[in-house]
């Protein structure tokens, strides 16, 4: 609840500021300057309420789908009518300025550039929105992995991600990522963690269709942070009765023919609070057979350079959401170790981020960072 207080008490600071901003100088009526307001006002209240009626969980998992889906749309322009209101005043700055210097005449457009930037910030939470939770497209990355056997030449690995099952991100989803996955015809599927918001007994149809997920060499996974909020030990007994594998500080060695590969994972990081085992990579790797590449599944990328210390070929992490948006992004970036998406080199290890293939019912929205199926196909380093 502390949490949650304090975000709204941050977002009600938004609103005075955007109410001021953008609200007042447009050209409306005063009664629909406050309708403006109080929609305002109950995005920056969102996790407050939710909290209240949704069980105590500030993303309040278990709301009706429209619930969720009103009240995500409402925070979600709170946010983006920020970054254009500030790109607005600092235009209205400049415009000052050159006025006092006598190159610019005449007033400031203040109505008009109020209306075009809450205009836009309608137009673009809509799209953002509708973007975190379509059924995304598939990414392809051709990968060398050094040593790597003739025989693993060509696998295909799938990855997936922050899929975060949730009465926003109900099964219809769940079962179209499933069937484009099986489409893609993998070998083996990965599934680095936060499967989930919500209790087994709530949420376990809408994540059932991963038992249809299918690949010759395996379904592995680990655990995300929000396993551990939802329930850690059911949901570790369903994902294993469902064919999902998960490799909590171990591995395990996949043959084809004589060739080998190390698959390996790491519980996150929230599990030691809760009790559980908390990430030791050189436990994960103990036995590993040596010169053979050892893919590494940890959820959050901030650890990199110590596992690639540890002699990991390639780690695969999620946990950030892409960012979400731009100049956000950058703050994501700050808390997990400068990592956000993408491919990065760290010693020899290559490191990839995926930007989710989901997103949580908390804020839910993508500008400029759409989700993705990954799809690896594997080669020998030349």
């Amino acid at each position: 609840m502390a949490f949650s207080f304090v975000a709204s008490l941050v977002s009600v600071a938004i609103v005075f500021y955007e109410t001021a901003s953008i609200i007042f100088p447009l050209k409306i009526s005063v009664y629909w300057k406050i309708a403006c307001t109080v929609l305002l006002l109950l995005g920056a209240f969102k996790n407050i309420l939710f909290q209240i009626i949704g069980g105590g969980m500030f993303f309040a998992p278990n709301l009706p789908h429209g619930v969720i889906l009103a009240g995500a749309l409402l925070y979600n322009l709170l946010i983006v009518a920020l970054l254009l209101s500030v790109v607005k005043d600092a235009v209205w700055l400049f415009w000052k300025a050159c006025h006092l210097l006598g190159v610019c005449r005449g007033d400031f457009p203040a109505g008009k550039a109020s209306g075009a930037v809450l205009a836009l910030a309608v137009i673009l939470t809509l799209y953002g929105t509708w973007e975190a939770i379509r059924v995304p497209d598939v990414a392809i990355h051709d990968l060398s992995l050094p040593g790597l056997s003739e025989e693993f030449e060509g696998k295909k690995m799938a990855l997936l991600v922050d899929l975060h099952a949730s009465s926003l991100n109900r099964r219809p989803l769940i079962q179209a990522i499933v069937e484009k996955t099986n489409a893609l015809s993998p070998d083996i599927v990965l599934l680095p963690g936060d499967f989930v918001d919500g209790l087994a007994r709530d949420r376990k149809d809408d994540l059932e269709p991963l038992s249809r997920l299918r690949a010759p060499l395996g379904i592995w996974g680990t655990s995300g942070n929000h396993e551990y909020y939802s329930g850690y030990a059911d949901w570790t007994k369903l994902l294993s009765e469902w064919g999902v594998a998960l490799l909590e500080n171990r591995h395990v060695v996949l043959s084809s023919g004589s060739g080998k590969l190390v698959i390996a994972g790491l519980p996150d990081q929230q599990g030691a609070r809760f009790g559980f085992a908390a990430p030791d990579v050189k436990e994960a790797l103990r036995g590993a057979p040596a010169d053979v590449p050892v893919i590494l599944m940890a959820h959050r990328p901030e650890d990199a350079a110590e596992n690639a210390e540890a002699g990991v070929t390639l780690q695969l992490s999620g946990h950030t959401h892409g960012g979400m948006m731009p100049v956000l992004d950058k703050i994501v970036a700050r808390f997990n170790g400068g990592y956000l998406r993408g491919w990065y080199d760290v010693g020899t290890m290559k490191l990839y981020v995926s930007p989710g293939t989901s997103l949580w019912n908390g804020f839910p929205l993508r500008l400029l960072n759409p989700a993705e199926i990954t799809l690896m196909i594997l080669h020998r380093a030349r």
